[in-house]
């Protein structure tokens, strides 16, 4: 076998490399598990018990917390939390509970498909892996030969295997890959990252002042803040949450308001206001860590906390009290930024404006403040990929502001390939992204897959978009491959290594393997970018780390400080224009965008119709966990929550089925009428009225927030802005 060490550099991509092998991880062989699972042959029952635990990590969400899977011959009968896991704090969430059911869900994916009748008819037949990839690569030569090599895409969502997929595009020779980003948080990253050159971890267990905006913390888990946002010493602390839903967050914070949606910035600038003219900032610190201060002081003179009250409805009293008590708690005090798509399509500055706002208290890398992200470095993988002259620019170039070459900018990207221009875009591959969920206007994405000569999904199950395939493959799941080390930044940062726990099941293959078979079909060159087994991958990127890999198999995690470390980042430049936190932008107003955030005030809602709100659950993930048996319990569909004054001012009873009506689109669903929500916005939770008749639990099962969603953008980072759209309801 030859090593990644032996390979020639030169030509196109050359990167940090060392040696590698490794020995193999154990894992238990495939056996009969579920009846409903055992579809062909026969499997001999074992003689005697066998059981094992293995050390790997959750991929049931974006949180990777540490896992022991109890195996008893080769069937997992428990996930438990790994205790030395700093991250996930010695917790399982139910999701991470449900991790079982996706290797023995039913309606997981078994072999490759291929489609025989009409897109989304739902008719397949079973084919070897041989004759998918032959049809996956026939493919995608022709789409090369008629539309150059950008006429491909290649569209992902984070994961441990995803390097490898991206790498696959590099092989063909596309630039067009298109990530989760801009359905995610790329307007938080963008904002906090334009005044601290990152976007840093707010420290929840030890900060004594904490604000939320639509940071739904107790539902939508992020590890280790939604454990230490709970955890935190009650004593001391005060949590105030803004939201137009009254949460469980809400139900845990000491202060909940239901802002107006779109009124956030004005909050926030209201507050800064306060501080700036109450003198309750350290003149010192400013001075020596921050620039533009001197700027902020005349600009946020108008938005005073009376004039923030008709902005966002909270009480003008309240906003300064509020500024008050945050300063007074500084250092350990936060404005949360969260991790969420964007609200509205200013969202960067509104970002922008809560960095600004903790900066100017002085929470910079301190106890209880906002804290540098840390990283472990390892080896980068080292690969050359062919390179090919007659391939334009990606598609959506130049569409934002702050384009990220490897994310893109999904809305300008589906767009461009509507409109064809300015080259045509006529196949797709698709590695664990289901667009026709995710992206807002799904009649958009319908439209844009319509005009694609070749689609192929891979994935675990058969998701919206996978249903809409011309070839289906199925990837291994989490708890049936090993995965790459993940250096896993934060407060604490750390090294994960997922472990195989048993034989996949089936046909079910994991993408590298599958990467490895298309990149052999590519020719030489590809084949050489994946010459290495995983085990040989994982050493060469442990290389720099002695007793990294025994820490590993032994924890479960690989880290070099159980505390966090505060104060890294002082005396060193951080990665601005200036070195510093930048509270004025120079790079903003370089770029024609406001150097300093300006507030603009949202369209009022208009009569008779109701703004549409959308959010997670703690049960599903982006929709990719609402199919399985033991969470799909917990939540069998989702409903539109509307306030109970309002439904009962329009005859409208709880639990009956609505219709919800926008501009792009109708949805119907059950009604819920609480009095939990304000009497201007509906909500509806992510994750149902899914296309796909093979996720069997939820299809027929409420309505798709994705819809029903207008697709606006904001022009600084691309993110889609999910709060704009604004909807009718009648009784179904």
């Amino acid at each position: 076998m030859s090593r990644l060490l032996d390979k020639n550099l030169s030509r196109r991509r050359f990167l940090g490399l060392s040696s590698c092998a490794l020995a193999t991880v154990a894992v238990g062989s495939q056996v009969k598990v579920l009846k409903a699972l055992a579809m062909t042959g026969k499997v001999s029952e074992p003689t005697a018990m066998t059981s094992k635990d293995v050390f790997t990590s959750c991929e049931m969400c974006v949180n990777k917390c540490g896992v022991i899977a109890r195996v008893k011959n080769g069937v997992i009968h428990k996930l438990d939390p790994n205790p030395d896991y700093i991250k996930s704090r010695n917790m399982l969430c139910a999701r991470g509970n449900a991790g079982t059911q996706a290797v023995y869900d039913p309606d997981r994916l078994k072999y490759p498909l291929i489609r025989v009748g009409e897109r989304g008819e739902g008719k397949w037949r079973r084919a070897s892996w041989d004759e998918a990839l032959d049809l996956v690569m026939k493919n995608m030569n022709e789409i090369a030969e008629k539309y150059t090599r950008a006429g491909m895409m290649f569209a992902s969502t984070e994961g441990f295997q995803e390097h490898f997929f991206l790498m696959l595009a590099e092989a063909y020779g596309s630039p067009n890959t298109v990530r989760h980003a801009t359905l995610c948080l790329s307007s938080n990253i963008q904002g906090f990252g334009a005044t601290y050159g990152t976007n840093p971890n707010p420290d929840v267990l030890n900060s004594d002042y904490i604000i939320m905006s639509g940071a739904n913390r107790s539902e939508a888990f992020i590890t280790p803040d939604t454990i230490d946002f709970l955890k935190g010493d009650g004593g001391q602390r005060k949590v105030v949450y803004l939201d137009p839903r009254f949460t469980k967050t809400a139900a845990k914070a000491d202060e909940w308001y239901p802002i107006k949606p779109g009124g956030d910035m004005a909050f926030i600038l209201a507050m800064i206001n306060v501080i700036v003219s109450e003198g309750l900032f350290n003149q010192a610190y400013l001075d020596e860590h921050t620039v533009g201060f001197d700027k902020l002081v005349p600009h946020i003179e108008p938005y005073t906390p009376e004039w923030a009250e008709g902005e966002c409805e909270i009480a003008a009293a309240d906003i300064r009290r509020i500024a008050k008590e945050f300063a007074a708690a500084a250092p350990k005090a936060v404005y949360y930024q969260g991790r969420r798509s964007s609200f509205f399509s200013n969202d960067t500055q509104m970002r922008r404006a809560m960095a600004i706002l903790n900066a100017i208290i002085g929470n910079w890398d301190v106890p209880g403040g906002m804290i540098p992200s840390g990283k472990i470095k390892l080896a980068e993988h080292v690969y050359v990929a062919p390179w090919y002259d007659d391939v334009p620019d990606r598609l959506d170039k130049d569409c934002v502001t702050y384009l990220s070459e490897k994310d893109g900018s999904w809305k300008h990207f589906r767009d461009r390939v509507i409109a064809g221009e300015p080259y045509p875009v006529k196949g797709m591959m698709v590695y664990k992204q289901n667009p026709v969920a995710s992206i807002p206007n799904r009649a958009k994405t319908l439209e844009m897959m319509k005009q694609m000569d070749f689609i192929c999904s891979i994935d675990i199950t058969m998701s919206d978009t996978a249903w809409l395939s011309d070839v289906v493959l199925p990837e291994a799941t989490y708890l049936e491959r090993m995965d790459p080390v993940e250096s896993i930044p934060g407060l604490l940062p750390l090294l994960s290594l997922r472990h195989q726990v048993i034989e996949p099941l089936f046909e079910a293959k994991p993408c590298l393997w599958i990467m490895q078979q298309l990149a052999k079909r590519m020719g030489d060159e590809a084949a050489e970018m994946y010459d290495y087994t995983i085990e040989e991958f994982v050493e060469h990127q442990l290389s720099l780390l002695p007793g990294a890999r025994e820490m590993l198999d032994s924890k479960g995690i690989y880290y070099e400080n159980a505390t966090p470390v505060y104060g890294s980042s002082f005396g060193k430049p951080l990665k601005t224009k200036s070195g510093k936190i930048e509270i004025y932008s120079e790079k903003y107003a370089e770029n024609g965008h406001d150097p300093l955030p300006v507030f603009t005030a949202q369209t009022t809602v208009p009569q008779g119709k109701y703004r549409l709100l959308v959010g997670r659950h703690a049960y599903f993930t982006h929709g990719t966990t609402a199919n399985n048996p033991y969470l799909h319990d917990l939540m069998p569909e989702n409903t539109l929550w509307l306030n109970a004054g309002e439904a009962k001012r329009m005859g409208l009873k709880h639990g009956q089925r609505v219709r919800v009506k926008s501009p792009v689109g109708e949805e119907v669903l059950a009604l819920e009428a609480t009095e939990k929500i304000r009497p201007d916005s509906v909500y509806m939770c992510h994750g149902f009225g899914v296309l796909s008749k093979e996720q069997t639990k939820i299809y027929g099962k409420g309505g798709c927030d994705a819809a029903l969603l207008e697709d606006e953008v904001c022009p600084i980072s691309g993110n889609v802005a999910m709060h704009h759209t604004f909807v009718e309801i009648f009784p179904a």
